[in-house]
């Protein structure tokens, strides 16, 4: 199954693969691993220290237009797909999520919580 929004023009569309491993990409890990590990990405930018305060490149999956034109237009991680930042020297060091996982999470572990309190009252 692909994680896909109804409107694939204007968001992201993340593999399986990618949304089941990603949590797996540790710091200091290296680029070959990453993309073997996740599979190609969807697209690549490359960092300068001037513009992004690093020299390095940031791999992207699950780009959809919209994510697309935001990572050219701002810098930074773009909010609508799946980001891996290397250093110069190959190595993670730093990751980024969509912004929807983390929203999801949230609205999972307050689910969670509420749960266990109704539990408690019982």
């Amino acid at each position: 199954m692909t994680l896909c929004a109804v409107l694939p023009l204007l968001t992201s569309c993340a593999s399986e693969q990618v949304v089941d491993r990603f949590d797996r990409v540790e710091l200091g890990m290296g680029k070959d691993d990453v993309v073997s590990m996740l599979g190609p990405p969807s697209s690549s930018w490359p960092l300068t220290e001037k513009l992004d305060g690093v020299t390095g490149e940031r791999l992207q999956w699950g780009d959809g237009l919209s994510s697309l034109a935001s990572s050219a237009a701002f810098r930074g991680d773009p909010e609508r797909a799946y980001s891996v930042v290397f250093g110069a020297d190959g190595k993670v060091i730093s990751k980024a999520v969509p912004t929807w996982v983390e929203q999801q999470a949230a609205e999972d572990a307050e689910r969670r919580a509420n749960r266990l309190e109704r539990q408690s009252l019982e």
